[in-house]
């Protein structure tokens, strides 16, 4: 690849980076008019400006990385198979919705490394839950003063 053509593909990402979905279609159609191409790499060139014309909700790049998340959909892929897919996916699974919900959350706080924050917060909430009155202790006077 050519260090012009190495150019034209950094700007071409810029734009998508940018969200000028419109403006890297024209980039492609103007390309492939001023090059020499066959009509089989022409059929190309139209077909992902096409994908690009009708899926420009899908590229909204710019947003997405203003937001903080990722953009690379191996990433996703990636992450989804190691978190859901190795453990969900096993033989003889079967699965409800809210008892994969339930797993997915825990397997998360594992892999992030949140297991002992996650269980101090567990223990509060558990106890708050089955004890509702156990701070009542804490406004009575101690000792007791003893009975006359």
């Amino acid at each position: 690849m050519s260090s012009i053509q190495l150019d034209a593909m950094k700007c071409y990402t810029l734009l998508l980076l940018h969200g000028g979905v419109k403006h890297l279609v024209v980039g492609f159609r103007y390309r492939a008019e001023e090059s020499a191409l066959t009509s089989a790499e022409r059929q190309r060139v139209e077909r992902v400006c096409g994908y690009f014309e009708t899926h420009p909700h899908r590229m909204r790049d710019d947003e997405y990385l203003a937001a903080g998340y990722p953009i690379a959909s191996g990433v996703i892929e990636g992450a989804c198979r190691h978190v859901v897919k190795d453990r969900w996916e096993r033989t003889g699974m079967h699965w409800t919705i809210p008892g994969a919900q339930a797993m997915l959350k825990l397997r998360c706080v594992a892999i992030n490394e949140q297991w002992d924050e996650f269980t101090q917060f567990r223990i509060q909430r558990e106890t708050e839950r089955l004890y509702p009155e156990r701070k009542a202790h804490e406004t009575l006077e101690w000792p007791w003063p003893e009975a006359a």
